[in-house]
């Protein structure tokens, strides 16, 4: 578990995927609420290297086997205050 605020997490995950909305000139609002993993246009993979930018942005270390965008027990796709949530309780500081 990392010792980041909920604000921080939220606030470096919905600049990233506005980058991303940004660069596939995508129409559609950002914030908390919404959900990446079922925007047009973003796809899984671009989630998983969106990751990756979230967790060196922040200095964390997010384990492999963690996708931050999903619920494995409730089968759904998380909103960015959700996966802020989920990065929070299972990411790592960085060494």
């Amino acid at each position: 578990m990392i010792n980041i605020p909920d604000t921080t997490v939220e606030a470096e995950i919905i600049k990233i995927i506005i980058e991303i909305k940004d660069q596939f000139r995508l129409d559609q609002d950002i914030n908390v609420d919404c959900i990446p993993g079922i925007m047009e246009g973003i796809t899984s993979h671009i989630l998983v290297t969106a990751t990756g930018r979230i967790a060196n942005a922040l200095g964390i270390v997010i384990p492999n086997s963690c996708y931050i965008f999903h619920d494995k027990k409730d089968d759904r796709q998380l909103t960015i205050k959700e996966a802020s949530q989920k990065l929070i309780k299972l990411a790592k500081n960085a060494k």
